[in-house]
């Protein structure tokens, strides 16, 4: 009994042509454009928020125009919230470099992008490493208090202590973070307010309303206008 094969001879599948510099230029200039209006979007949404909220409706127009519920489109939005570069949007074309209005294109056939001014991660302030500091600070106190608490409550049932337990360890956390930054201000209001003081004291000597008798210490510390 002969076996017959009836396996069609599988066709041969040309090679995809590789796309040209023109066609990838013109990939990736779509893309550029879709990335210019998200951010365009994006930045005229969050103006519209703050403005939203500011304020009241005799001297901001946009009070209240905002609703979360609606889902706002760029042409709605430039219309909401118009910004100074909206004058800039010419319609001419540079046959040259095949580009339309104010988009100006690269050795490359892209659109230029300006370089990023600054640092891309701004360093902290005094106040946000001061909170930082203060937060890891707190947070290892509150770890090391938490140990022995839990550390306890297992000798007292028989029980073996596995450490602490990492649901507790967001909650100690933000309570760190909480912590810290009421000390933080407390502590930048005293500072400040000694400050302010050491500044009425130099007035005050210079004015001769204080003698130099009166130490700065004193009329800082003690708040009284003779140090007492």
């Amino acid at each position: 009994m002969s076996e017959e094969t009836t396996a069609a001879p599988a066709a041969e599948q040309s090679p995809k042509p590789a796309p040209t510099h023109e066609e990838l230029v013109a990939i990736i200039r779509k893309n550029q454009e879709k990335d210019f209006d998200r951010h365009d979007r994006t930045e005229r949404l969050r103006i519209l928020i703050r403005k939203s909220s500011c304020g009241h409706a005799g001297n901001n127009p946009l009070f209240g125009a905002y609703n979360p519920s609606l889902e706002y489109t760029l042409e709605e939005l430039k219309v909401l919230v118009p910004l100074e570069r909206d004058r800039l949007n010419y319609t001419w074309v540079n046959e040259k470099k095949k580009t339309v209005g104010v988009f100006a294109a690269n050795k490359h056939g892209l659109y230029a992008i300006p370089h990023t001014r600054g640092r891309r991660k701004p360093h902290m302030n005094h106040k946000q490493q001061a909170i930082k500091s203060a937060s890891i600070r707190i947070f290892r106190r509150l770890l090391d208090e938490t140990s022995q608490s839990l550390k306890a409550t297992c000798k007292d049932e028989q029980i073996e202590y596995l450490g602490i337990p990492d649901a507790m360890i967001p909650e100690l956390g933000a309570k760190a973070a909480r912590i810290a930054i009421r000390e933080v201000t407390a502590q930048r209001k005293a500072w400040s307010k000694a400050k302010r003081r050491r500044q009425e004291h130099s007035r005050k000597v210079n004015a001769g309303l204080l003698g130099t008798s009166t130490s700065e210490i004193n009329y800082v510390s003690r708040k009284g206008e003779y140090g007492s």
